[in-house]
């Protein structure tokens, strides 16, 4: 596989490590990019979404430490001030590099420290991916990368991915940067709808904390090297299909690490009566503090899930419909409590992976989400951010 190289950098916003990156882009590949909703979007947001319509993107720039979101002129100063200067340094235009931050929200870039580092730094020597994934860290406990093989008859097929995120994480993006290339030969059309199926399923179905970052970006590359039939309905499942595998396994290393996270939560809402309804099921759960709270304390409390799900505002949530399972065990259905099983239940609980199933039983749509148990460690974590 033609894959990217990764240049690290001391870019002097964090002390005495690496917190800058510098992705070189096969030449030939094509890129596509998906961006959060959050109306205060950052500023190498915004810039990206205007340099991602360059036909060819030879580079990324990373920084973490610092958001350079809700920064005015300044901040767009800045921003403008690093890509020139990479443009000069790598010689190539403005706009065929994307740029990232991550960080604090609210203060300036230290532009002068990043604009010497670059300066100063040679851009041709490479790093290994687990150190590319750790220059992009802020509160993750650890680097997140993942590397998968394929094969679609004769040919293999392999995804490679770094990404970054462990609090503010809420559907619609999380907070959280992501890069994802594949070998296999796609048109930009193509890559961008296979981008936004595959993110719809991953990154935009995890849960942390119900917060959206000002900052959040994923980017999937392709390289070209590997020629795949799409025409052919069986080898585009095939494809769809492990990648969506990917996007899911790298996209849930988030929610593992997730700030003070004891829990990975599986949610499967089943049998709605549509999507919309399906969506609003799983966000109310994987956002609901009693839920989350429930799922740290190692506590069998299925009747905060059943409450949470009544709350919803829907005509199609029919209450003597509703089957609730916690790791395959039915604890409440017709309408009333299941006591069978209530030990097997609790002992269930002390695993550190829990998967609810919320059968609504009122139709054929269906939707899953994963979230994260809320700890005090999520509390001290988040109280002690910026000091």
């Amino acid at each position: 596989m033609i894959s990217s190289k990764f240049v690290t950098l001391k870019l002097g916003i964090k002390k005495n490590t690496i917190d800058g990156l510098l992705i070189h882009i096969p030449l030939g590949s094509r890129t596509a990019m998906i961006t959060t909703k959050n109306k205060f979007a950052a500023s190498p947001v915004i810039v990206s979404r205007e340099n991602i319509k360059s036909r060819i993107i030879k580079y990324i720039f990373i920084n973490s430490g610092n958001a350079n979101a809700c920064t005015g002129k300044e901040g767009n100063k800045n921003t403008e001030q690093i890509l020139k200067t990479l443009s000069k340094k790598l010689n190539c235009s403005f706009d065929q590099i994307l740029i990232m931050s991550t960080g604090i929200i609210g203060r300036q870039l230290p532009i002068k420290k990043i604009i010497e580092s670059i300066n100063n730094s040679d851009l041709n020597i490479y790093s290994n991916i687990k150190k590319a994934a750790t220059a992009i860290m802020t509160t993750d406990k650890y680097p997140k990368y993942l590397t998968e093989t394929y094969k679609i008859g004769p040919n293999k097929i392999t995804f490679r991915g770094i990404c970054k995120g462990a609090g503010m994480i809420e559907p619609n993006m999380a907070t959280m940067l992501g890069f994802i290339e594949t070998n296999v030969d796609l048109p930009k059309t193509l890559l961008k709808k296979y981008l936004k199926q595959c993110a719809d399923i991953s990154f935009n179905s995890i849960s942390v904390d119900g917060d959206m970052s000002t900052n959040d970006t994923v980017v999937f590359s392709s390289t070209g090297s590997t020629k795949l039939n799409m025409k052919s309905k069986s080898i585009e499942t095939k494809f769809l299909s492990f990648a969506s595998n990917f996007f899911i396994k790298l996209s849930s290393l988030i929610v593992k690490d997730g700030e003070g996270a004891t829990k990975f939560i599986k949610l499967n809402v089943i049998n709605a009566k549509s999507t919309i309804l399906a969506q609003a099921v799983s966000k109310k759960l994987s956002s609901s503090i009693l839920v989350k709270t429930a799922m740290f304390g190692k506590d069998p409390n299925w009747g905060r899930i059943i409450a949470s799900i009544g709350s919803i505002e829907s005509n199609n949530i029919k209450p003597l419909n509703i089957k609730l399972m916690i790791n395959n065990i039915v604890c409440f259905k017709n309408g009333v409590s299941v006591d069978n099983g209530s030990k097997r239940l609790e002992k269930s609980m002390r695993k550190n992976t829990i998967e609810i199933t919320v059968d609504l039983n009122h139709g054929k749509h269906k939707q899953t989400m994963y979230f994260s148990d809320l700890s005090y460690d999520y509390v001290r974590i988040n109280s002690e951010y910026t000091t």
